[in-house]
């Protein structure tokens, strides 16, 4: 690994508090399904939970070499998404496909943040930290279009 700037961190952070973001919202979405009795989804969830997990794993090194900690909180944007997604499937339609396009919401605003990294060329990141978020963003958009068949799939 190369050294980074300490722009940089704040940069790495920035997509921690995303991911911190992806798991807290699947820990509601596993909420909202046991409530609705839809715990079939519960498994994919806790997936992407885990990614995300790993997403914040591989990026702590980066952060570690300027002795910096990674964030452990999340965005505001997050947290008001979260009650959004819970008064939503309250009152529109308690039912699989509502909370599906409530995650794949999420997984949109993951993305977004990931590729305004990606696409952003004012960011002075090392090759090596390139390539890690462009894979993670990679696998994220899996995670999203699967996400995404589910919704359109649901009844």
């Amino acid at each position: 690994m190369e050294t980074i700037t300490i722009n940089d961190s704040t940069l790495i952070n920035d997509l921690i508090q995303i991911n911190n973001d992806r798991i807290a919202g699947y820990k509601k979405a596993i909420e909202i399904a046991t409530r609705l009795h839809i715990e079939g989804l519960n498994d994919i969830f806790v997936e992407y939970m885990s990614q995300s997990e790993l997403f914040i794993e591989e990026l702590k090194p980066y952060l570690e070499q300027q002795a910096q900690a990674a964030t452990e909180g999340t965005m505001v944007s997050g947290k008001l998404f979260r009650i959004w997604m819970d008064i939503k499937s309250v009152v529109s339609g308690n039912d699989e496909k509502s909370l599906l396009s409530s995650c794949e919401q999420g997984e949109d605003a993951f993305k977004k943040t990931y590729k305004d990294v990606v696409d952003n060329q004012d960011w002075e990141i090392t090759h090596d930290l390139l390539l890690l978020i462009e894979k993670q963003l990679a696998i994220q958009l899996e995670a999203h279009e699967y996400i995404k068949t589910l919704r359109d799939n649901a009844s």
